[in-house]
């Protein structure tokens, strides 16, 4: 298990974004997914990064009540008229 903070976790971490996008080379992928198999602290990093994307995916399916949807609508259309006035 490696200590978090090691050169090996910033290189985890540094490439977390693209990892998570699905970005890197299948080498890359993997060298992440080693790393974190035997550090407990990357892989809570990244398994919580996995399961926040999937919420806000799944948020992003789900309709805004139009009560909500109404005022940012006239909220958008406000600062649009301010910004043309």
């Amino acid at each position: 298990m490696t200590e978090m903070g090691s050169p090996d976790c910033a290189a985890v971490l540094g490439g977390i974004a693209p990892y998570l996008d699905g970005e890197l080379e299948t080498t890359e992928c993997e060298v992440i997914e080693r790393h974190c198999a035997s550090c407990a602290s990357c892989a809570a990093v990244v398994a919580s990064l996995q399961e926040t994307i999937g919420l806000c995916r799944g948020a992003a399916l789900s309709e805004l009540p139009s009560g909500v949807r109404q005022k940012a609508q006239d909220s958008v259309a406000q600062l649009l008229g301010k910004e043309r006035g």
